[in-house]
């Protein structure tokens, strides 16, 4: 691996991403928050110092990243970036374990939060807990892709590296024309709502920052109840529709956009998405009948809850943990589904659930005709069998981490429910959880060490375990010498 050559380029997305402390910045000096807006002018100043530092004296490769290149940029670009979006929240005074895990929270969309008493923090901190969901939500580093036209060769092997899903899918021939498309579909979906929460009576700054983090699928909130603080159906509907769209592979919506109408619906993946939103909600109709008597109210929150935790989005439209124990466990079944791969939703995707139902299928099959040959297929083409491979393996380690985390969450005092979920909620990206970490709590009485496993367990999530197990491979980090060309000997006669 070209160490140089990593350090170099992560350089210099961190140079490109101090300057979006300067849109918090704004919104500080606009709500007359001086000290705040000092806090961002450090973080930008710093931010920018540390990636010219790591760019000085490296020159862009000249040569195609590999694959595990790659790798190492983007998951050291999101740890690094995850530091720089810490600053402002050591402004605010928190300790360096909750700033991290705060930022790593905003970066990978997943909405757990350490915050307690909301009021304490400026508008400007909670514009920038939004924006870090926005940026992380499509991906940072192909947004990076998309804008830096100049960042040198490399540039599939960084998008591909992050982005989310078994497969790989370009709109276009090229791959900053692909990010740039579906940066450009993300955010127009952003501007359209917000300009529908403004039009059903939602402050401005709150539209701003829920049109932020709804297509991101992160879920913060500036409400210290989330979207249950606004006691608004309209905005619940408005929501309810963003927040589908979010969970929905972008690739196909900018497709819909071109002409393309059938897109949607021909997509075996996108119709199983359908079809695990509508069971779900239907169950929880049927359960909440105790707590909501309303037919059109239980519709309302069954949706919404569904698709908040399938997208995983992470808002309450009510406080779920005070629903009876057969809602509640269908919430808990979700959070091991994710969105489709290609969304800004977190969790194993979809598609990988597909592939491992229609594999189990196949092997009872070959059970009874043990010499048949039968090829797992999805959308009437062969999957791969590295891909099914693959897609084993995730699932294996994914698995692995999330009994990891639970066991570790639940040494350090947690109670068991509050362990599985609050591991899973970080890992899958999806935000709350039940009992301590449940939708109207924080995470802020965990352990501290708890927290940094949590906090481990989001980017590990967002980068979709493999990645991260790869880079662990001690060859990946040994420097490859050139063995030196053979000396030939030459004799001759005196």
């Amino acid at each position: 691996m070209r160490i140089r050559a990593v350090l170099q380029i992560t350089g210099r997305f961190l140079r490109f991403f101090s300057l979006t402390f300067l849109a918090p910045l704004v919104v500080s000096l606009i709500y007359g928050e001086r000290y705040d807006a000092a806090v961002f002018l450090l973080a930008a100043a710093v931010s920018a110092a540390a990636g010219h530092a790591m760019t000085r004296g490296h020159q862009t490769p000249a040569e195609e990243l590999k694959r595990v290149e790659g790798l190492a940029i983007v998951a050291g670009s999101w740890l690094l970036l995850a530091w720089a979006a810490a600053i402002p929240y050591l402004g605010a005074g928190m300790g360096p374990v909750d700033a991290m895990f705060e930022a790593m929270s905003g970066l990978t969309t997943t909405g757990a939060t350490v915050m307690r008493d909301f009021s304490e923090y400026g508008r400007g901190l909670f514009f920038w807990r939004s924006l870090t969901q926005w940026f992380g939500g499509m991906g940072v580093i192909a947004l990076f892709v998309a804008v830096l036209p100049k960042l040198g060769i490399g540039g599939r092997q960084l998008f591909f590296a992050e982005a989310p899903g078994p497969t790989d899918e370009k709109l276009t021939p090229q791959i900053r024309k692909t990010a740039a498309a579906l940066w450009t579909v993300y955010a127009g979906l952003t501007a359209a709502q917000f300009v529908a929460l403004v039009l059903v009576g939602m402050p401005v700054f709150d539209s701003a920052c829920h049109a932020l983090t709804t297509l991101s699928a992160g879920g913060f909130s500036p409400n210290g109840l989330s979207i249950a603080g606004y006691a608004s159906p309209a905005v619940e509907w408005i929501i309810i529709v963003f927040m589908f769209l979010a969970g929905a592979n972008f690739a196909l919506h900018y497709r819909t956009l071109r002409g393309e109408l059938r897109a949607l619906p021909r997509d075996e993946e996108f119709r199983a998405y359908v079809g695990i939103v509508t069971v779900a909600t239907l169950l929880l109709v049927v359960f909440l009948r105790p707590e909501m008597p309303g037919f059109v109210e239980r519709l309302r929150h069954g949706l919404f809850q569904t698709l908040t935790i399938v997208t995983t989005t992470g808002y309450a439209s009510s406080d779920f943990q005070l629903w009876n124990d057969q809602a509640k466990m269908i919430l808990l079944s979700l959070m091991f589904i994710g969105g489709c791969a290609g969304s800004a939703a977190g969790g194993p995707k979809i598609v990988r659930q597909l592939l491992i139902a229609r594999y189990t299928r196949l092997e009872l099959r070959r059970t009874l005709h043990p010499r048949g040959v039968l090829p797992v297929k999805l959308g009437g083409r062969v999957v791969a069998e590295d891909v099914m491979r693959g897609v084993l393996v995730f699932f294996l380690f994914y698995l692995l981490v999330f009994a990891v985390c639970t066991l570790v969450v639940s040494a350090l005092g947690a109670d068991l429910i509050t362990a599985i979920t609050a591991s899973i909620a970080c890992l899958g990206n999806i935000g709350p959880g039940f009992n301590a970490v449940g939708p109207m709590a924080s995470f802020a009485d965990l352990h501290p060490i708890s927290k940094i496993v949590l906090t481990a367990a989001m980017w590990i999530g967002r980068l979709e375990v493999l990645t991260v197990l790869a880079l662990l491979r001690p060859e990946v980090w040994r420097a490859r010498q050139e063995r030196p060309a053979p000396v030939r000997r030459t004799f001759t006669a005196e």
